[in-house]
């Protein structure tokens, strides 16, 4: 039976499907962004800068911001550059079907997610506990995931490094979100 999402497209089910989970995590990403923006430069929810609409800052002009913010760590504007690198040539970049694909286009970008991969790995596995149980369903599901598709180790491999990427770029907004709740309550005291 013929994928129906595919139907039409030039895109293979395995292209598809991560081309769909790269557009999905940059949206959840958006949304904690706009979502900590309005924390941190005290808007409402009506902000027309940071809402939907065609007005809205772009997710570029957004990244932009947290970038210049104080309240990012060093470490954490690395991840989501490279976030949003692999995000921009997924969807503006046609030629990019897969995540070796992509890596051609972007210097450094695999070596950082492999060394966060692996330090992420052996924090969880030497944490013990619920990290490491964590550890190893996250491994199982993308191994279930990916068991369908003709794909090289390689590209495996890759998918795997950008999942935990993407988790940690959102994990890491949420705890951020958080913070400026904090340091805002701590401004407004002062």
């Amino acid at each position: 039976m013929e994928n129906n999402i595919i139907k039409g497209t030039s895109y293979s089910e395995y292209e598809a499907m991560i081309k769909l989970l790269v557009l999905d995590y940059s949206v959840r990403f958006e949304n904690l962004a706009s979502d900590y923006l309005k924390i941190v430069m005290r808007l409402d929810d009506s902000a027309v800068s940071l809402g939907s609409t065609s007005q809205a800052l772009t997710m570029n002009q957004k990244l932009v911001l947290l970038l210049d913010s104080k309240m990012l760590e060093k470490d954490s504007k690395k991840y989501f550059r490279t976030f949003f690198n692999i995000r921009n040539q997924f969807v503006h970049n046609a030629s990019v079907k897969s995540f070796e694909d992509c890596l051609l286009f972007l210097d450094g970008a695999e070596k950082f997610m492999e060394k966060a991969f692996i330090s992420k790995k052996i924090a969880n596995e030497k944490a013990g506990g619920e990290r490491a149980a964590k550890e190893k369903r996250d491994n199982e599901e993308n191994e279930e995931t990916l068991r369908p598709f003709d794909i090289s180790d390689k590209e495996k491999q890759l998918f795997k490094y950008w999942i935990s990427l993407a988790e940690d770029v959102v994990n890491g907004f949420e705890n951020m979100k958080s913070k400026a709740y904090i340091m805002i309550g701590k401004y407004r005291k002062t």
